[in-house]
């Protein structure tokens, strides 16, 4: 491969240019903060990576707790669930609503309450619940696998926010150095056609 085609050869000769190099001072500017954006950007991702790891200790402790407190136990629909809705567009639209439901506690209690029932459910129809341990019902305790999901994708986000900030700084000081470098190619050029115009 030739060097002329090889990006990392042109950038290490527009950073340390050889004799007779036409590279001029805004080219090795450009190729220095190249070098400090891809290092910043191998900077962020342990940091990225940490806050992840915490985040999924935080969550994992959360989840403990959570199923420490809280128990699933089986209710029985008291009455329908909400009918199904149908929409021209969108077809079978609309979420569960909260129904009339009973369930028994693990020490034998019979509840009744709310429990949110899907559309088309009848009365008579058993649904899993989580209930706290005064029996109310509750949100499901986080899982194991949500744990992990949040973590990655919370550290993978990080991460690809600030690779895409970086580019973006990037970008915006390139488009400025272009500008700079225009406007100096603009002068040389009037420069040396006055000259060629008194010669």
């Amino acid at each position: 491969m030739s060097t002329s085609s090889n990006p990392i050869a042109r950038m290490w000769h527009t950073l340390l240019p050889r004799r007779g190099s036409v590279a001029r001072t805004s080219d090795r500017v450009q190729g220095g903060l190249l070098v400090f954006v891809v290092l910043l950007a191998l900077a962020a991702l342990p940091v990225a990576a940490s806050i992840g790891s915490e985040t999924y200790a935080r969550q994992q402790g959360e989840s403990a707790q959570q199923l420490s407190e809280r128990t699933r136990v089986t209710a029985t629909l008291l009455a329908d669930g909400p009918g199904i809705t149908v929409n021209s567009r969108a077809g079978v639209v609309g979420n569960g609503r909260p129904t009339d439901a009973t369930w028994l506690l693990p020490d034998g209690t019979r509840r009744v309450g709310h429990v949110t029932a899907d559309q088309g459910t009848l009365k008579g129809h058993p649904l899993d619940i989580w209930v706290d341990r005064a029996g109310s019902p509750v949100d499901p305790p986080l899982s194991g696998a949500g744990v992990v999901i949040d973590a990655v994708v919370l550290g993978l986000g990080l991460w690809l926010g600030a690779l895409a900030l970086l580019a973006l700084c990037y970008r915006l000081a390139v488009f400025s150095l272009d500008r700079f470098r225009f406007a100096q190619w603009q002068q040389e050029w009037f420069h040396e056609q006055d000259r060629k115009t008194h010669s």
